[in-house]
């Protein structure tokens, strides 16, 4: 694990750091294809903006409302760098509804936006993976397999590298240049990314050691991640097909 990065007088947080460039990476992929979904490049970078401030209040603001004690006794903490003080479904959910404002504010269709930053999120999955690896968040339970990894003095899954590995199959998956992207229904795309990676998080979640739980040993995690794949699923089948001028 490596929280901190120290380089001469700066001490940089690691986390950060990887979700940073996997942020400006994933951007640019985005970026390279989003006209050949319909979207002009700079929506890209405006969306990108809104939605990166809006999830950080929201993944913070959830944080808080679960461990409030943690910030009553440290206040500073509300504005720390840190990204273990955030929590997921607060951001997903924040990103939802500014994306959502976004789109109906500047009258771009929901489906081909989605469609634009797949790839952004493809990358951005990766990112999370070595943010988890590098401040040894999301580690795993004790095992005795050969590729097991030592962490918190025993011997755990890495479950890191799982969702790196898997994040990087589904980005090689669904690279944006390749036929298989090449859908007859707009939104396909993204919806069969989230159902990919939605699957991925229930896979991994299975060997975590740290996640919440719900009710009756299930997984907080396990649960959104089930609702996003079953709601990926329906609404692949409910999706408008493209116009002639689309698909040219």
């Amino acid at each position: 694990m490596l929280p901190v990065l120290n380089i001469g007088p700066l001490a940089i947080q690691t986390p950060g750091l990887a979700l940073l460039i996997a942020l400006w990476l994933g951007l640019s992929l985005a970026e390279k294809h989003s006209l050949s979904r319909g979207i002009d490049p700079s929506h890209l970078y405006n969306l990108v903006a809104i939605v990166l401030v809006a999830s950080i209040a929201g993944a913070r603001l959830l944080y808080v409302l679960r461990y409030p004690a943690a910030f009553i006794e440290s206040p500073v903490s509300l504005i720390s760098l840190n990204p273990s003080l955030l929590d997921l479904p607060g951001g997903i959910f924040a990103a939802m509804i500014v994306s959502a404002i976004y789109a109906q504010k500047r009258n771009l269709s929901s489906w081909p936006l989605l469609d634009s930053i797949t790839p952004l999120a493809a990358v951005l999955a990766i990112g999370l993976g070595v943010s988890h690896l590098a401040s040894g968040n999301f580690f795993g339970t004790e095992t005795n397999l050969p590729w097991a990894i030592e962490l918190f003095s025993a011997k755990r899954h890495p479950t890191q590298i799982y969702e790196i590995l898997g994040a990087l199959l589904i980005l090689i998956y669904f690279w944006p240049s390749h036929q298989r992207v090449n859908y007859d229904h707009l939104g396909e795309y993204f919806l069969r990314f989230a159902a990919s990676y939605a699957a991925l998080r229930l896979l991994v979640e299975a060997f975590r050691a740290d996640s919440a739980l719900f009710v009756a040993g299930l997984r907080v995690d396990q649960l959104l991640a089930t609702l996003v794949l079953v709601a990926s699923v329906w609404m692949l089948g409910r999706l408008p097909p493209k116009t002639h001028l689309e698909q040219a």
